[in-house]
C-alpha cells in the first residue's frame, strides 16, 4: 500500500470515528464546536482512559471490549464538551464510567 493511500485510510478511519462520537454526543457536524471536540476533546478522553491504564484497543481485539472502550471514550469526551466552559473547579467524572475503567482494566484483552 503506497503511503498517500495508507494516509488516506488512517485520515477516513478517524473521520468516521469522529462521526461516531459526534452522534453519540447529539452533535451536528455543523456545530462551531466540532473542531475542539476533535483537536482536545477526544484527545483528552483518551489520555484521560491511558492514564487510568487502559490503551485503545488493538485491531482484531475482542468487539464487546471495542465497544466498553468506545463508550468510556465518548462519554469523557461529551463530560469534556459539556463542561467545556467550567471555571474554577473539576466536575466528577460521568456515574458509572469508573465501572467500565476497571473492567477493561482487568479484561486482559491488551497488555497494559
Amino acid at each position: 500500500m503506497l503511503a498517500a493511500e495508507a494516509a488516506e485510510e488512517e485520515q477516513a478511519a478517524q473521520a468516521a470515528a469522529l462521526k461516531e462520537c459526534l452522534d453519540y454526543m447529539h452533535v451536528d457536524e455543523d456545530d462551531d464546536n466540532v473542531g475542539r471536540i476533535q483537536d482536545e476533546f477526544i484527545p483528552a478522553a483518551k489520555a484521560y482512559l491511558r492514564g487510568s491504564g487502559i490503551e485503545e484497543p488493538p485491531d482484531g481485539s475482542d468487539p464487546l471490549t471495542v465497544a466498553q472502550y468506545k463508550l468510556a471514550m465518548h462519554s469523557l469526551t461529551l463530560h469534556y464538551y459539556d463542561h467545556r466552559d467550567a471555571v474554577g473547579g473539576e466536575a466528577p467524572i460521568p456515574l458509572g464510567l469508573r465501572p467500565i475503567i476497571n473492567q477493561l482494566k482487568h479484561s486482559g484483552d491488551w497488555p497494559l
